[in-house]
């Protein structure tokens, strides 16, 4: 009868050792797993510490807590661009329009100013800090066709002098 007894409990013990090592690994992968998807919070509403600048002004704060990246913005608006209801937004750098993923306007909230056409990659401002970084701007803001880069930042039209170099 002892022996009926042994052999259970080491059945039992190596079924709780299979147990915590893949309760272990599951752990283990979830951890990798959430590092792969580092939350950037483009798209994220924000606050521009500044009263309405306007649809044709761009703004930004580059202290918002609420973005991971610190850069609240509200791009200009480009010509040939209606009216925009779109708000200020968790920003980022980038350097193609796949680092621009972001969070989008859901149509059944009507108080959600969010970005409705999704975002791409490129410059804002042509002064100040900010001057020829690539953002993640929302396409609301801008015309149709691809965003082209300002001559201000490119330094083979303008003889490498772009933003006070």
């Amino acid at each position: 009868m002892s022996s009926k007894l042994h052999a259970s409990s080491l059945r039992l013990r190596a079924a709780v050792v299979r147990a915590s090592l893949l309760g272990a690994s599951l752990l283990a992968l979830a951890a990798v797993g959430s590092m792969a998807c580092e939350d950037t919070g483009i798209g994220r509403p924000c606050d521009l510490l500044v009263a309405d600048a306007g649809q044709t002004q761009a703004v930004y704060n580059s202290q918002a807590l609420e973005c991971p990246s610190r850069i609240c913005l509200k791009p200009a608006r480009q010509e040939g661009v209606s009216d925009v209801t779109t708000g200020p937004y968790c920003s980022a750098e980038c350097s193609k329009d796949s680092d621009c993923d972001g969070q989008k306007k859901d149509n059944a909230v009507a108080e959600d100013h969010r970005c409705v056409k999704g975002y791409a990659c490129g410059v804002a401002f042509v002064v100040g800090p900010l001057c020829c970084k690539k953002l993640c701007l929302c396409k609301d803001f801008l015309s149709s066709g691809p965003l082209r880069t300002p001559i201000t930042c490119d330094p083979a039209r303008n003889n490498g002098q772009g933003c006070g170099e």
